[in-house]
């Protein structure tokens, strides 16, 4: 199965090759965008996620990290030679670029300077209420996921997003992750009006539920103090169709009235809002098949014990079939298809697609 899944990798590989060439023959004036693409590729050619974090201090409505039906093992290391050490060997086996994620990496801000001595390029997911020094060179992600204080306090648990964004007012390393969901999508002008009077470039994230929390709903769970305190069957975060329409068109709109702020894409909106599956799903599994942010070699994730586990993405609790996460929805736009290739139009459309990856991932 697997030899006869690799052949039919080399044959789409073969095919891809063959379709790209005779368009960039009939579109010469396309060569040079192309290879200013290329470039931005590179960067991402071997990547490695890193839990670099064990603690945080917000409760996420269905958080990622935490919101799991297996309790995680939270062991980690504490000595920064060891860390050191693994983000030098890391370095030599190629890694280009690193995601810092956990619960909150800022929490740990020495072992993101260890890894900033030998990793070129990362990217740091944070809820902004602490500040990265300025000598980590890496891009930094800041979470928000409302524009009032009554909706950061209904989804995290606390109101954070005030000192996020006075922390990294004029920050070039730094850019706002607003994540959409059912109830704050209306939210949306106003977080990009503060993010613009910030000096903050702003992009978007669709919320995805993790298994545990859909399985709740199901359940009609009682609410708790952590990562279940508001939803309800009835009244929850997740997103519908109809949600994605409205959702759709709001950040179109926003996109086209403030460009200097929303760093974004119309053809990935499009893409991002299709109703149903975003990936191929396998019926037996439930994992995508096709989503880019699979943990395959060489990529690889490691927890804050510097163990390299079995995860099958970035977000391993996130239920494959409603995932709209920007982290497997963008990275999946690295890879060219033959759909991409279609035409003069489509093929500007991915690298356009790939351009605007570039702004929101890369420093």
């Amino acid at each position: 199965m697997r030899l006869a899944e690799a052949a039919a990798r080399e044959d789409m590989h073969r095919a891809t090759i063959s379709a790209l060439k005779q368009l960039l023959a009939q579109n010469p004036d396309l060569a040079d965008q192309y290879e200013q693409t290329k470039k931005i590729i590179r960067i991402f050619r071997r990547p490695a996620f890193y839990e670099t974090s064990t603690r945080c201090n917000l409760r996420c409505e269905g958080c990622y990290y935490f919101d799991t039906e297996h309790p995680k093992t939270l062991s980690e290391e504490q000595d920064l030679g060891v860390w050191d050490a693994f983000f030098a060997a890391e370095a030599k086996r190629g890694v280009s670029m690193a995601y810092f994620l956990g619960a909150e990496p800022s929490l740990e801000k020495e072992r993101l300077k260890v890894a900033a001595r030998h990793i070129p390029h990362g990217n740091i997911g944070t809820n902004g209420s602490v500040f990265i020094p300025h000598e980590i060179p890496f891009k930094i992600s800041i979470s928000m996921w409302g524009s009032d204080d009554a909706m950061d306090r209904r989804m995290r648990g606390a109101s954070v997003f005030h000192k996020a964004l006075e922390n990294y007012a004029e920050d070039p390393r730094a850019i706002v992750l607003y994540t959409v969901n059912a109830w704050n999508f209306e939210q949306c002008e106003a977080a990009v009006l503060l993010c613009r009077d910030a000096g903050i470039p702003i992009t978007f994230n669709l919320f995805s539920p993790t298994k545990s929390l859909l399985h709740k709903l199901t359940d009609a769970a009682p609410n708790d103090n952590q990562f279940f305190r508001v939803s309800r069957p009835n009244a929850n975060p997740c997103i519908g169709d109809e949600d994605l329409i409205r959702i759709r068109d709001t950040l179109s709109g926003l996109l086209d009235a403030y460009p200097e702020t929303v760093v974004y894409s119309h053809n990935y909106n499009r893409w991002s809002t299709s109703p149903g599956p975003l990936h191929n799903i396998d019926e037996q599994s439930g994992i995508a098949l096709n989503c880019h942010s699979r943990i395959v070699e060489p990529m690889r994730y490691y927890t804050t014990s510097l163990a390299s586990v079995d995860a099958k993405c970035c977000s391993e609790e996130v239920d494959c079939r409603h995932c709209r996460m920007h982290s497997g929805g963008w990275s999946s736009k690295l890879n060219l298809t033959l759909k991409d290739l279609c035409s003069r139009s489509s093929f500007c459309d991915w690298m356009e697609m790939v351009t605007v990856l570039s702004r929101i991932f890369v420093y």
